[in-house]
């Protein structure tokens, strides 16, 4: 087994990581200083979106095993970190346009502002380390079919 393949399972498998420990994460938060609590949807225990997320990941992480024997397998890779990513941008997005990141704003409980939490941040970068993932298993068998082509000429040739 190459190196390049032992690394395409080694980032797959800290992209899953990442996104299992984001998943755990808030979304949002209260800024120091400021009173008031946020009800995200987020925060207590994990919901089917965020159950998803996971399975995806894992089913990633397979993906990228898949493409130590079938380059096309690549492809799975790839797709999940495509929707990883997706899933945190359009979720950022909800709460950047109601009521707004970092603006103040008035509560029951006083003033308060919201910030971005490490869930979207680790969720966009376990989604990145799928693409890189699934982009070097892609990589992994265009060397080997060069290798293997030119071994076969030699031989024909012989």
């Amino acid at each position: 087994m190459t190196r390049q393949r032992i690394l395409a399972v080694a980032v797959a498998i800290v992209g899953f990581a990442a996104i299992v420990v984001g998943i755990h994460q808030e979304l949002l938060h209260v800024a120091p200083g400021y009173t008031g609590t946020i009800e995200t949807g987020w925060s207590g225990p994990l919901n089917h979106g965020e159950n998803l997320l996971a399975r995806l990941a894992g089913v990633g992480v397979v993906g990228t095993l898949a493409t130590l024997r079938w380059k096309y397998a690549a492809v799975v890779p790839l797709g999940v970190g495509g929707v990883e990513i997706g899933y945190s941008l359009v979720a950022v997005f909800t709460y950047v346009q109601s009521p707004g990141l970092y603006t103040t704003v008035q509560t029951s409980g006083g003033t308060t502002r919201f910030l971005l939490g490490a869930e979207p941040f680790l969720l966009v970068a376990g989604g990145l380390l799928l693409l890189v993932a699934g982009l070097v298993g892609w990589r992994t068998h265009g060397e080997r079919a060069e290798t293997h082509d030119s071994a076969s000429r030699a031989s024909s040739h012989a």
